[in-house]
């Protein structure tokens, strides 16, 4: 019952937690619009302007998507004319106001590029040109063709019929090989102010790649330049948003900082997701792994020796579980790896009961039946722990491959096949390894049993050993104090009494190292030591013995009787002055087999009977039968004491 309810502990706490600490309070505050600060986790909109802009919704970015350079920034005119160059330095000191840290300028002119190399100590030379760094700037005549300077050109077509070119060169391999051109072709009579819009427009779009607009947030003023995925120079404003992400994009620390933000603004799992996928699914798969583990070692102990009327069933609940927890554990997966934007992950889906019956229902099927046709109870067992696991496997992953043949192609391949397959192998393998370790402990469980039940053999010899030992000095104490007395006053009694104590003694020896004898040579024993009793006695002992002649022959531990009738003596007939009368009656009365001595000596006293005689006949009893055997007095309708022994069962 412990094992069942840590089972749906094990489903049931994860669960509660995962839903309560959700991705967010409610699914609004994705959406929200007004960024309330009274929310659990408010948003910035400036911060949300750059998160939206310069990674995709699912948080894959490479490390970082915008275009971003670690050195200066240097511009390469060419063909330009004055007033382009007056717009270009116009520009670069707006820059030099939002991006401060950045060393920016003009490439071959003013120096400024010898000026940062000589600072920081760099060779300057042909094949040290910082192309990844400079944005080259051509400007064209309207009237002359259009140059097309590689596949990934990109034309606008503008209002006054001037048309600006954008071709990014990207090279992974060799960065230093990057490099971006922009073409102006503009006509003769472009204002001033046309043209410095044109070339201010493509400079501050040329710092920043961003990604697809989403159009979450509908508020930001639609013509700022990073707030659509299109160029647009003909209508656009440098807004507050935009030069927020231009200055924290080109900040020395921008991915602390972004980092930052979204812990406080998200909750921890949703920041570990969006920042760093890779690492939130091998967090992900540590926790579904223990998770499963903790739970496959519990079924496996719950379900192992418990025994059904059908055995199918034996084969088909713990299938039911196992296929349960891979939904279950699959969803667990899913729903710490990935962002839900149209909704709350669900950690167990409704529709999915249905499959896991029948994938159980399959499973258990094929499993029954082949182990039930191919493994056999005379089979090496490491031979049977090889089909259990082959089979376990086999019958896990017939659903699956059923799916496979469905659905088909690749996708079916990435989907269902090969990640299931690595989880029934571990899941095959683990069932082995606990079917091992189970056999290894009813091994040593029942190697114990047996060395238990040697050591207690041996125990009950031992015992029955150290009682014989006591009862033959308690036989030679009382025959050798009637000797002495009888010496001197009658000879002829003393040599019979010793001569009946040589036959006592010699029934000893030759019984030594046995437990049990027959009725027959107890009820003998006992009648030489009576001739010693007798000796002493006289003629007022009398000694009388109906014994039933079918159970001469039976078994009976030694010395059981000699301690009754010496009690009877000691505690009986030496009380009285008159004949003293000592029956020993052995019978079975239906399948109980009965000892009694019964004497007309004074009667027994209420309470406990104690005795060295009485002590030995109680231990002797239950080292031989246990609970078989039990002794009792009465004194009604005579005084007598009984042993009652009752057959094996």
């Amino acid at each position: 019952m412990k094992k069942l309810i840590l089972l749906i502990l094990i489903s049931a706490i994860p669960t509660i937690i995962l839903i309560s600490s959700n991705y967010y309070n409610h699914i609004s505050e994705i959406y929200s619009v007004k960024f309330d600060p009274r929310s659990k986790y408010p948003k910035d909109v400036h911060w949300e302007y750059i998160k939206e802009r310069l990674f995709d919704k699912n948080g894959d970015n490479k490390g970082i998507s915008p275009k971003k350079f670690t050195g200066p920034i240097f511009f390469d005119l060419k063909g330009a004319q004055h007033q382009d160059s007056i717009v270009l330095a116009s520009v670069i000191q707006e820059l030099k106001l939002l991006i401060p840290n950045k060393v920016i300028g003009f490439l071959g002119a003013g120096n400024e590029l010898d000026d940062y190399y000589e600072k920081n100590k760099l060779e300057l030379g042909r094949y040290y040109r910082p192309m990844s760094s400079t944005i080259n700037l051509v400007f064209y005549e309207k009237r002359k063709s259009i140059v097309n300077h590689g596949s990934q050109l990109i034309f606008s077509y503008l209002k006054d019929g001037n048309v600006i070119s954008r071709n990014r060169r990207i090279n992974s391999f060799f960065p230093s090989f990057n490099y971006t051109r922009i073409s102006f072709y503009l006509n003769k009579e472009t204002s001033f102010d046309r043209r410095k819009q044109y070339v201010r427009y493509e400079i501050l779009r040329s710092l920043c790649h961003i990604k697809e607009n989403t159009g979450i947030y509908s508020s930001y003023e639609a013509k700022g330049i990073y707030n659509r995925k299109e160029f647009n120079p003909d209508d656009y404003r440098f807004t507050e948003a935009d030069k927020f992400l231009l200055h924290k994009l080109y900040a020395n620390d921008f991915l602390e900082q972004f980092k930052g933000y979204l812990y406080t603004a998200y909750s921890w799992r949703f920041a570990n997701v969006f920042l760093n996928k890779s690492f939130a699914k091998k967090q992900a798969l540590i926790i579904v792994f223990f998770i499963g583990l903790l739970a496959f070692v519990l079924l496996f102990s719950f379900f192992q020796n418990r025994k059904f009327e059908y055995l199918f069933l034996s084969y088909f609940f713990p299938s039911l579980l196992v296929w349960s927890y891979y939904i279950y554990l699959q969803s667990i997966y899913k729903h710490l790896t990935t962002i839900p934007y149209y909704g709350i992950n669900k950690v167990m889906q409704i529709d999915a009961v249905f499959d896991v019956f029948i994938f159980a229902l399959i499973t258990s099927l094929l499993l029954w039946v082949l182990e039930k046709r191919c493994i056999k109870k005379n089979m090496n067992f490491s031979f049977t722990l090889l089909l259990k696991v082959c089979f376990t496997f086999l019958a896990f992953s017939a659903p699956v491959i059923t799916i496979f043949f469905i659905k088909g192609g690749r996708e079916a391949v990435d989907e269902f096949f090969f990640p299931i397959v690595f989880f029934w192998v571990f899941l095959a393998l683990g069932r082995g390894v606990l079917i091992y370790l189970n056999h290894v402990s009813d091994s040593l469980v029942k190697e114990k049993d047996v060395e238990l039940s040697r050591l207690k053999t041996l125990n009950a010899k031992s015992e029955l050993k150290l009682l014989q030992s006591h009862i033959n000095p308690h036989f030679l104490y009382n025959a050798l104090n009637s000797i002495a007395g009888l010496a001197h006053n009658n000879p002829n009694k003393t040599e019979k009494m010793a001569l009946s104590l040589s036959n006592l003694f010699r029934y000893s020896i030759n019984k030594k190292g046995q437990k049990m004898s027959t009725v027959e040579e107890e009820v003998l024993m006992v009648q030489n030591y009576l001739e010693i009793e007798k000796i002493r006695f006289g003629e007022r002992l009398k000694f009388t013995t109906h014994i039933d002649e079918a159970l001469t022959e039976e078994e009976i531990p030694m010395y059981i009787l000699q301690p009754l009738v010496e009690n009877a003596i000691k505690h009986g007939i030496s009380k009285i002055r008159g004949e003293g009368h000592i029956t020993l009656e052995i019978k079975k009365i239906l399948e109980l087999f009965l000892i009694i001595v019964s004497d007309n000596g004074p009667d027994f006293p209420n309470g406990l009977v104690s005795g060295h005689g009485l002590q030995t006949v109680y231990d002797l009893l239950r080292l031989s039968y246990g609970n078989r055997a039990s002794l009792k007095w009465e004194n009604t309708p005579k005084k007598h004491i009984t042993i009652s022994i009752k057959p094996t069962a």
